[in-house]
C-alpha cells in the first residue's frame, strides 16, 4: 500500500496467518479493533457513521487476550499492521481523542487525500516547530512517529510529561505562573525510559519538540 491513504477495503480483507503452538492473539478480539477501523475510514470517506471514530491512540493502546494450543493471530503481523493504521490515523488528524479530535467530513462529503489534508493535519508526519506563541492545545495535539526495531522513549512517560507540559502553558496564558509545574530547565533536562523490540516514540521528533517546548518557557521566565 506505500503510502497511499489506507482504505476500508484494506481493512476488511487484511488476512493475518495463525498459530497454534505459540501465543497468538485473540482473533475476536482482533477482528473487532478491525472492524472499528474499518467503520471509521467509512465515515471519512462520507459512509454511514457506525459510533465515534477511532483514534490512532486508541490502536496503539489496544490489548488483545493472547492464545496457547487454539488458533490465534500471529503477534508480529497484526503489530506491524497496526503501525500503518496509526501512522494513517494520525495523519488524518485522528491522534488522539479528546476536545482536538476533529469531526468527520458531512454525509456525502469526498474523503480527505494525501495531497489535500486539512491545515490542522498539517506537520503530522514530523513534529515541526509551531509559530512563536506555542498553545497548550498544540502540545495536546502533538503527535510523534512510533519506533518498533529501534530505540525508541517509552511513551507512557512522554505522554504523561507533556500533560504536565500542557497544564503548565495553560496556567501560563492565564497569567499564573505560580501554578505552573514546569520549567525549561526541567525540559532540557528530562529523560525518558527507553524502549526496543517494542513501540516507542522516535527520539528525534521527541527531542526537537521539547527543544521547541524550552524555548517558549523561556520567553515567560525572561519577562
Amino acid at each position: 500500500m506505500g503510502t497511499m491513504p489506507l482504505t476500508p477495503a484494506d481493512i476488511r480483507n487484511k488476512k493475518f496467518h495463525t498459530v497454534r503452538l505459540r501465543p497468538g492473539y485473540n482473533e475476536e478480539d482482533v477482528d473487532a479493533l478491525l472492524d472499528r477501523i474499518e467503520a471509521t475510514l467509512v465515515a471519512l470517506e462520507g459512509g454511514p457513521r457506525k459510533g465515534p471514530p477511532i483514534t490512532a491512540e486508541e490502536v496503539r493502546n489496544s490489548r488483545f487476550r493472547t492464545t496457547r494450543l487454539s488458533p490465534g493471530y500471529r503477534e508480529d503481523e497484526v503489530d506491524d499492521f497496526l503501525d500503518v493504521v496509526v501512522a494513517d490515523l494520525a495523519g488524518r488528524g485522528l491522534g488522539r481523542s479528546g476536545p482536538g479530535t476533529p469531526p468527520l467530513p458531512p454525509r456525502g462529503g469526498a474523503p480527505r487525500t494525501a495531497a489535500e489534508p486539512p491545515p490542522a493535519d498539517r506537520g503530522r508526519q514530523g513534529p515541526q516547530a509551531p509559530p512563536p506563541g506555542l498553545t497548550p492545545e498544540q502540545v495536546r495535539g502533538q503527535q510523534f512517529a512510533t519506533t518498533r526495531l529501534t530505540t525508541g522513549y517509552n511513551e507512557q512517560e512522554v505522554d504523561d510529561f507533556l500533560d504536565r507540559a500542557e497544564f503548565t502553558l495553560e496556567v501560563l496564558h492565564q497569567g499564573r505562573p505560580e501554578r505552573a509545574t514546569l520549567s525549561s530547565k526541567d525540559v532540557e533536562r528530562v529523560q525518558f525510559s527507553t524502549t526496543r523490540a517494542r513501540p516507542g516514540y522516535d527520539p528525534a521528533q521527541v527531542d526537537r519538540f521539547l527543544d521547541v517546548l524550552a524555548e517558549e518557557l523561556r520567553r515567560y521566565e525572561q519577562r
